[in-house]
């Protein structure tokens, strides 16, 4: 796919060092310095094929318990993979302003109590949920990488409410799709969403180390 990049956003200068194990789903360590440090994992998934020993990371201070907090990995195709879901809905932002669908739009609220979830945002009165995805396989992003009750609620909210879904890919895939191996009850559900006519939106975001760039839409799969 030949996308145009356009810069959306930027990070402040991040170290760099190894990864080392994942003793529970919110922590790392890391290799810094020659000593091994504790870093904040904020992405709940798995994160499996990314987290790898001795991957090289990028990370910054933290203003939390630990010392650190990560930002991205390196994947085995030489990208640098955002893995800090907390900056998913700045990027989401970002999009919105770039896509000719919401150029009308006039109102944009945050966190937003629609039925029993809390949804992203709301355009317009429109609620609009956003996923991030780290995963690809053979070209095709998949989400989730973990089992997510969460996320399959979020979905049904956007059914019911006629909202939309934003799947924010956060490196190189030709295609997406729901992860049904892994999460059946969240692909039936986006299933639903899509044949009931809920608009899914998925777009290309890539990562150098310093500035992060839309790259463009991606098509749907058959699912």
């Amino acid at each position: 796919m030949n996308f145009i990049k356009t810069p959306i956003y930027e990070l402040p200068p991040l170290m760099r060092g190894t990864f080392v194990s994942r003793p529970n789903r919110f922590v790392a360590e890391i290799m810094y310095e020659g000593k091994i440090q504790l870093a904040h994992v904020h992405d709940p998934g798995r994160l499996k094929e990314l987290l790898r020993k001795n991957a090289e990371v990028l990370f910054t201070f933290s203003n939390g318990k630990l010392k650190y907090y990560l930002k991205a990995v390196k994947s085995n195709e030489d990208e640098w993979i955002l893995i800090d879901t907390s900056l998913h809905s700045n990027l989401a932002l970002e999009i919105i302003k770039l896509l000719p669908k919401f150029s009308d739009v006039s109102e944009i609220r945050s966190e937003v109590k629609i039925g029993n979830s809390r949804i992203d945002f709301t355009l317009d009165g429109v609620p609009l949920e956003v996923k991030g995805v780290s995963l690809v396989k053979n070209g095709l992003a998949l989400f989730p990488d973990a089992p997510t009750g969460r996320g399959t609620r979020h979905v049904g909210e956007i059914i019911e409410h006629k909202g939309i879904l934003l799947f924010l890919i956060l490196r190189n895939a030709k295609e997406f799709a729901p992860h049904e191996d892994m999460d059946p009850k969240f692909s039936l559900k986006l299933k639903e969403a899509r044949e009931k006519g809920i608009e899914i939106i998925a777009v290309q975001l890539s990562f150098d180390g310093k500035i992060i760039y839309y790259n463009g839409k991606v098509k749907l799969a058959d699912f």
